[in-house]
């Protein structure tokens, strides 16, 4: 009897949470522009974007371990820019040890949206040393626009949306937070939601901006402070 009751005391395993970060975004709520350093700017972005994660889990009953995957413009061409080495450096320099509380954890391995999560093997670039690739699936993802405009963002957030689906089919019993402001992430959360659902999981939009008068967000949206 005594085994019995201390079996049925054990705490359940953590549940495991993908967080899908639109880091341009986030910069943006964290009031980095006029930061005097890129890596100081990035290290505010990712301790804001986890504490935003933290508020927004921590109302619930399950204990959570969470992992970030970050979406930007991080290569221009097969360079990876400032700002990638910036988010990196950040990632180092954060003790993601103090920023979780026993319920709400924080795995340090981070991961980035130039590398899909379920693209086909042949669609990854294997390192070159002529052209010096990285073994990613999305280089040029910063761009040149017309001179004196300055460089933008291509396949940033259908990359978010890829890996969202993507995520839906491989960890249905799982949850997803999406960070982003953009209603463009708005379908396939939709269509991940209807996935995930029947087999447990869950999915949140986590976002500055309120509800939409024309989006049904009910039970989806927590609104950021």
């Amino acid at each position: 009897m005594a085994t019995a009751v201390k079996l049925a005391e054990r705490p359940s395993a953590p549940i495991s949470v993908t967080a899908f970060v639109d880091w341009t975004a986030q910069m943006h709520n964290a009031g980095v522009h006029g930061t005097s350093s890129l890596r100081e700017g990035a290290c505010r972005t990712l301790v804001r974007t986890a504490r935003s994660v933290w508020q927004a889990l921590s109302v619930e009953k399950p204990r959570f371990r969470v992992s970030f995957r970050l979406y930007h413009g991080w290569y221009k061409g097969w360079q990876a820019t400032d700002g990638f080495k910036a988010a990196g450096q950040a990632v180092l320099d954060t003790d993601f040890a103090t920023l979780s509380d026993g319920r709400v954890d924080f795995s340090s391995t981070v991961d980035y949206g130039h590398t899909l999560l379920a693209a086909a093997p042949e669609r990854l670039h294997r390192p070159e040393r002529r052209r010096r690739s990285p073994p990613i699936h999305l280089p040029n993802t910063l761009r040149d626009q017309a001179k004196g405009q300055p460089p933008m963002e291509k396949m940033v957030d259908t990359a978010l949306a890829a890996d969202l689906l993507a995520w839906a089919r491989q960890s249905p019993s799982e949850w997803a937070l999406v960070l982003a402001e953009d209603d463009d992430v708005v379908p396939p959360l939709f269509t991940a939601e209807a996935w995930i659902k029947p087999h447990g999981g869950r999915a949140l939009l986590l976002r500055k901006r309120g509800a939409s008068q024309y989006l049904k967000l009910d039970g989806l949206l927590r609104q950021l402070p």
